[in-house]
């Protein structure tokens, strides 16, 4: 096979050269899956793709070997698919693409691949052909491998060593102003006003100065994670964040308006509140080591060649 297509490369070359072709790139096949060829400018087009994509794990990435056994793996996926009919229609792209969207708050389509270009650095087309990938792996995965579910004593486990990570849910008191160009030299004053009330009572001056619908709370809040109130103004979180327990802030500017917080307490997040998403992270862990099991068994099972005298099977 390997003689083949050294001829196949050899005969390539003569016939460009007798075409007066004067510049030639040699797409050497570096292996075979099935009758499936992966070349060297499959390689290096995939090399070039990992230098420019961002958000990747940086291990492997000029690793040539690894890359290889990336593109060996695909070629078995898309063997599979084509023996089991499997396709991914625009439809259900398009599908997983809008609960992209919804997750992440984007109503506007273009807005969104313009984002998706920016994190990633690569074209938006690029990154259709990812997702269908990724799509399809997941088809196959469903139909042929086998995933272990986590245990309830493997979610436990895991939060048990990972809690002080999960962060903390705040409660906290604040004082919020909005303003316009009218108003806003009064609105300062007042906030001025606010805060040497706040440190006296808190929760009086939030009655008297805010506008936030938790004035009638004396601006109590929460408790909430900080992603929760990152999503009301992340200004207001990373203010939140950084005082500690019983701290007053001085006034700031957020996207809500003028802002006075004070952190009244800081919980643990119980493990109830966070079992599905554990839980889903390990079925996620237990699928990608499934998958590379299934991989290895794959490639004995499949006829797979490779040719190219510098691989190292990772």
């Amino acid at each position: 096979m390997r003689a083949f297509f050294t001829v196949l490369t050899t005969f390539i070359t003569f016939f460009c050269a007798a075409q007066g072709v004067h510049s030639v790139v040699i797409n050497e096949v570096l292996a075979t899956v099935g009758n499936q060829p992966i070349t060297l400018i499959d390689l290096k087009q995939e090399q070039s793709y990992f230098e420019k994509r961002k958000g990747l794990n940086n291990s492997g990435r000029n690793d040539p070997s690894q890359i290889l056994d990336l593109l060996i793996s695909r070629a078995i996926v898309d063997m599979i698919a084509e023996e089991e009919s499997i396709t991914v229609p625009n439809e259900r792209i398009e599908a997983a693409i809008d609960r992209e969207m919804q997750m992440r708050g984007f109503s506007e389509r273009d807005a969104y691949e313009k984002k998706v270009e920016r994190e990633l650095g690569i074209p938006w087309s690029e990154y259709k052909q990812e997702l269908t990938r990724q799509l399809k792996t997941q088809q196959v995965i469903q139909l042929k491998v086998t995933v272990p579910n986590p245990s309830m004593s493997q979610v436990q486990e895991w939060y048990k060593s990972n809690k002080d990570k999960l962060g903390k849910k705040i409660v906290f008191r604040m004082i919020q102003k909005t303003y316009n160009s009218s108003n806003e030299l009064q609105v300062s004053r007042d906030m001025k006003n606010a805060l040497a009330e706040a440190y006296r009572n808190f929760a009086a001056a939030a009655q008297k100065y805010s506008d936030h619908s938790s004035a009638s709370r004396g601006g109590l809040v929460g408790p909430l994670r900080l992603d929760e109130v990152a999503r009301m103004d992340p200004l207001l979180a990373g203010a939140v964040n950084n005082l500690r327990t019983g701290q007053v802030s001085q006034v700031f500017v957020g996207q809500g308006g003028y802002y006075i917080v004070k952190v009244e307490n800081q919980q643990t997040i119980a493990i109830d509140e966070v079992y599905d998403q554990i839980r889903g992270l390990l079925m996620a862990q237990n699928e990608q080591a499934a998958f590379a099991e299934w991989i290895k068994e794959q490639k004995r099972r499949v006829a797979v060649k490779v040719f190219w005298d510098g691989y190292e099977s990772k």
